[in-house]
């Protein structure tokens, strides 16, 4: 009974053995392979530096402002701002949905930043009001010179709310500069100029400036608004 049961037991093994050898031999080895590095959604980001530090819509913005203002309002299309921001044209509708969009939200940027009846009818000094007046609009353009030059130069031919905005925003500021200066003159604190010239003269100044102002140059924001400012004070200021 020993033997009969060794053999049953060694038969047993057999076929478990003769089992396993087979399933082996039918299951193909599987190898593990390296892992490869993941790669981040979309193509690599381009664009200013200073735009790769903003949020995804906002670096984009940025962008479509420096391709705007190269190529202009008609000639450049969205297939353009897709490449320029490494994206295919399909996920540029995840953040805009049409070129129109694109221009509100650049006017959104730089629009609302003066209160022009507070400034005209303000209690302060005319010379303050000027001050403040002249640098919230340099300090706008040079954080974005892209976005008030489409203002001025592309914006004002367009139909719809933008351009309707756009279009009244010189007259805005040529308006209170006039008036400020007409109540610096009462005031005795500036000289008797032609207020029309001046306030000419003041916003062509300002409206001329993202023509050539550009981040990153040779000199600092904070230093260049105040450095004009100063010079648009000093032509209407009595010298004692």
């Amino acid at each position: 009974m020993t033997t009969r049961k060794r053999v049953k037991n060694n038969v047993v093994e057999l076929k478990t053995a003769k089992s396993a050898a087979k399933l082996e031999k039918s299951t193909p080895s599987v190898v593990a392979e390296p892992e490869l590095p993941r790669r981040g959604r979309g193509r690599p980001r381009k664009g200013t530096a200073a735009g790769r530090n903003l949020p995804r819509d906002e670096e984009i913005l940025k962008i479509a402002a420096e391709v705007l203002y190269k190529k202009g309002l008609d000639a450049a299309q969205f297939d353009d701002i897709a490449e320029a921001a490494g994206i295919v044209k399909g996920s540029l509708y995840h953040y805009f949905s049409s070129k129109e969009e694109i221009y509100e939200r650049l006017v959104e940027n730089v629009r609302g930043r003066i209160d022009f009846e507070q400034e005209v009818k303000g209690k302060a000094p005319a010379r303050e009001r000027l001050d403040h007046l002249v640098r919230t609009r340099l300090a706008t353009t040079v954080e974005y010179p892209l976005e008030v030059g489409l203002l001025v130069r592309e914006l004002v031919r367009m139909t719809g709310p933008a351009g309707d905005w756009a279009r009244e925003d010189p007259k805005r500021y040529f308006v209170a500069i006039r008036q400020i200066i007409l109540q610096g003159q009462k005031e005795g604190t500036f000289r008797a100029v032609d207020p029309d010239i001046m306030a000419s003269v003041i916003f062509g100044i300002l409206a001329h400036l993202p023509t050539w102002y550009r981040l990153g140059g040779r000199i600092a924001p904070d230093a260049l608004v105040e450095e004009i400012t100063e010079f648009v004070l000093c032509g209407l200021l009595k010298t004692r």
